[in-house]
């Protein structure tokens, strides 16, 4: 009897949300919620206010204090079996995850083990799920011109050529031009004799003329 309230007591103060400890990992537990939350207060109220040695009629059936928390723990330890499963498998995945790139090592040393055995080439290979390549096909030398000379074409557009391939690119078509000169005036003769400057009337400035001098007649006697 004391042995079912203890029990029971341990339930109901696990399923409030807490952390457990599976496989050395520390995780957080579920807090209750709907169903399972009245589950648990349900199971503290009866420890907690339903005297001992009393018994509670449900559907017609008489049962003692114990029988009512023992039914409630089933409802509970439901619950707990699914956070012992998500635990477990937060493990697991956990306990995965460092031991992948070891699984990758070891899938590529059996891999390549077989491709030395039968040859990369080898179509059985599909058989364990190895894709095979079967390299490019060889150009013949018309291709490869046809490649190189795209190349050399594509070079040019994305203006990427070398100095020295710069320095080839030379124009060599025909021209039409039409160049139109002008004659330059010639210059001054410095040997000319030099020009008489203007007369006073051409530069705009009047020069008066002398008055003519009259003869005075003298009287003598």
């Amino acid at each position: 009897m004391g042995t079912n309230t203890s029990s029971g007591s341990g339930s109901g103060s696990g399923s409030s949300g807490g952390t457990a400890t599976t496989g050395g990992a520390q995780l957080s537990t579920v807090v209750p919620k709907g169903l399972r939350l009245k589950v648990s207060q349900m199971i503290a109220g009866i420890q907690a206010v339903v005297p001992e040695g009393s018994s509670v009629a449900v559907g017609g059936v008489v049962l003692a204090k114990t029988d009512l928390v023992n039914e409630l723990m089933q409802i509970s330890s439901a619950y707990q079996a699914v956070d012992a499963g998500v635990l477990a498998a937060r493990t697991a995945r956990s306990q995965l995850s460092a031991q992948t790139p070891g699984f990758h090592k070891q899938y590529t040393g059996i891999k390549d083990a077989l491709l030395a055995l039968l040859g990369r080439g080898n179509p059985q290979l599909a058989q364990f799920g190895i894709t095979t390549s079967n390299g490019s096909k060889p150009l013949t030398p018309a291709q490869k011109v046809v490649r190189a000379a795209k190349s050399l074409k594509t070079r040019a557009l994305r203006h990427t050529m070398g100095k020295v391939q710069k320095a080839a690119v030379q124009y060599t078509g025909e021209l039409q031009l039409a160049v139109s000169e002008t004659t330059p005036a010639a210059p001054a003769d410095e040997t000319a004799p030099a020009v008489a400057p203007p007369a006073a009337a051409a530069q705009g400035t009047a020069v008066e003329s002398a008055p003519a001098a009259t003869p005075v007649a003298v009287n003598q006697t």
